[in-house]
């Protein structure tokens, strides 16, 4: 008789830990995705100095997260944005505006990927 209740808590603790999950995964990357265009937008207006700072402030926000990313994701895709946000750094240092307008882009759609295959969908279960 104590087997099912039992169960029905695990499941309860299960479903809401994956939720939680979601929900802190959701709100990052839309802060991360807001901040990112912010830099594309400074890229495109040449606003180097800008760019600079916002790209600070968003790698300052990614160290902040990705303690809990580690945990609840793949390394490579952490890897991956790391890599990125060191090259952007270097490409508006040295001011090259396609390689920065691309690596920003690169930083965007990765950050979205990640939230796209955390998504509860079927195309993710399947």
């Amino acid at each position: 008789m104590r087997t099912i209740p039992i169960i029905v808590i695990i499941v309860v603790i299960l479903l809401g830990g994956s939720w939680t999950t979601y929900q802190y995964l959701q709100t990052t990357t839309q802060v991360l995705g807001s901040q990112l265009e912010t830099v594309e937008y400074s890229l495109s207006t040449h606003k180097w100095e800008a760019a600079q700072k916002e790209l600070h402030t968003t790698q300052q926000r990614w160290a902040e997260n990705k303690t809990w990313w580690t945990v609840l994701l793949d390394h490579q895709e952490i890897d991956n944005i790391d890599i990125s946000l060191n090259r952007l750094e270097k490409y508006i240092e040295t001011q090259n505006v396609s390689l920065s307008l691309g690596e920003v882009s690169v930083l965007k759609l990765q950050v979205n990927h990640i939230f796209d295959t955390e998504q509860l969908n079927l195309q993710n279960i399947l």
